[in-house]
């Protein structure tokens, strides 16, 4: 025998409903996030955050130009900036993912980051634009290297639907969830 089911019923089915879908979208972002991009780039911008709040400084103070807290005082509004750079640089580094490749794009935006802050915070001395950008140039390629490795998405497979892709979602904890 069919009964009905009564108004407060459905209400229930439709408000488990409804919670099913918002988790199921929730759970859809979070497996195709790219974790090794957002982590190279947060990696890349916390590089240059380094770069700008001790590298340069140190660099500054060791070789008798400015001392580390006057550096790091005036650098301190390029930091932003500074990490912006980093973060598409890392970015790309990442994407490319070879190490020499990685070296050469993160060394050069350490370096041209470096010059253009010590530049403008600092001063235009021939001895403080070189040491700025030897130590960013060197610290970047450093960088670059790790990143690049460490970071770079696995191949790719487009006739294997099983392959991974770099995202969150190819962990084996989360196979049951897939459907």
């Amino acid at each position: 025998m069919r009964t009905q089911a009564s108004t407060m019923e459905n209400k229930e089915n439709m408000i488990f409903a409804l919670i099913r879908r918002f988790n199921a979208a929730v759970l859809k972002y979070i497996l195709t996030a790219k974790l090794r991009t957002i982590g190279a780039t947060i990696l890349g911008a916390l590089g240059g955050l380094s770069l700008v709040s001790n590298i340069i400084p140190s660099a500054m103070e060791y070789s008798g130009i400015i001392d580390s807290f006057s550096a790091r005082w005036e650098l301190g509004g390029f930091a932003v900036y500074t990490m912006i750079i980093w973060g598409f640089g890392a970015r790309s580094t990442q994407k490319i993912g070879s190490k020499i490749h990685g070296a050469i794009i993160l060394g050069a935006v350490g370096c041209a980051s470096a010059l253009i802050v010590a530049g403008v915070g600092i001063n235009t001395e021939l001895y403080t634009l070189m040491t700025a950008g030897g130590v960013a140039l060197f610290y970047g390629a450093f960088g670059g290297l790790l990143i690049a490795d460490a970071f770079r998405s696995p191949p790719v497979d487009e006739n294997d639907s099983d392959a991974p892709t770099g995202c969150i979602g190819d962990l084996g904890i989360f196979r049951n969830l897939k459907k």
